[in-house]
């Protein structure tokens, strides 16, 4: 626990300092409290009507939110598991610190576990797709709502478990872990200008797969399937490849790398520079 009538509330005087010098030092030791002194640094923000101390706390909230993204990607990229669950935790803290990740847990465990009581050996890959969308979109009534770079919230998985609303990537996430952890073979499959999901071949894996290795695909926005001829008729009507394209399911490091790029453009567009320039380094470093 962090306390407030201590060190915490003798740094926050010190951004008062117009010295360079003493700024990099508080900024160091804000770095070293991490994602824990983010809320309290909002409420000084907020306090405060000087826009000099307003930038300065914007710049220290950013660098913290960022560095303490890099290290989660780091070490989510190094693990072999590379979970899309792990990937929204972090993801979630870096758009909201105050998300509670056992809570967020908890909301998805009970969704999975709703969708578990419905399963059996004997159902086809459409119908468990079906029983999925029916307690997703029907059950827990959760909707997706277009692509709006101005609204930054939409990316929030935290935000989607509170309001039952997002973008294309916190419900895909969703429907991916609910998957995953179902063990049912949904993955993500990068179609131009689209974030689809596919149903795969039992068994198959994303090394090996071909086009014809996936059944059919879903969108994660409202559960609408799609077959490869929808697919096909979409590319060719957009020219965006030339047909016949064959579209294979992609891994949870290339679906992570795309949502973050949409982030970083919503960064990019509210004027948030560092936010951005941090964004597009951890992204290149994950292209590596």
């Amino acid at each position: 626990m962090i306390n407030k009538n201590g060190e915490i509330n003798a740094l926050l005087n010190l951004i008062e300092d117009p010295d360079e010098e003493v700024y990099q030092s508080i900024t160091k030791r804000f770095m070293g409290f991490g994602q824990a002194v983010i809320p309290i640094l909002s409420e000084y923000q907020q306090l405060t009507e000087d826009p000099v101390q307003t930038a300065k706390i914007s710049s220290i909230i950013s660098g913290i939110s960022i560095k303490c993204l890099e290290d989660a990607v780091i070490s989510w990229k190094n693990n072999n598991d590379r979970s899309v669950l792990e990937a929204s935790l972090f993801v979630a803290s870096y758009l909201n610190p105050e998300n509670d990740r056992d809570q967020l847990f908890f909301e998805i465990e009970k969704i999975r576990k709703t969708i578990w009581l419905e399963l059996n050996d004997y159902l086809t890959p459409l119908e468990e797709v079906n029983i999925i969308n029916k307690i997703i979109f029907g059950h827990y009534n959760y909707r997706g709502v277009k692509m709006d770079l101005n609204a930054i919230a939409d990316f929030d998985p935290g935000n989607l478990l509170t309001n039952k609303v997002s973008n294309t990537y916190p419900l895909g996430s969703l429907y991916l872990i609910v998957c995953e952890m179902l063990g049912i073979s949904v993955l993500p499959v990068h179609i131009p200008k689209q974030n689809l999901l596919c149903y795969a071949e039992e068994g198959s894996s994303i090394i090996s797969l071909e086009g014809n290795d996936i059944l059919f695909y879903i969108d994660p926005l409202s559960g609408q399937i799609y077959t490869h001829k929808d697919i096909e008729t979409y590319v060719k009507k957009m020219n965006l490849v030339h047909p016949p394209a064959v579209f294979k399911p992609s891994s949870s490091v290339n679906y992570v790398q795309r949502w973050l790029k949409s982030i970083a453009e919503a960064e990019q567009l509210s004027g948030s520079t560092d936010r951005h320039d941090g964004l597009q380094r951890i992204i290149s470093m994950i292209e590596q």
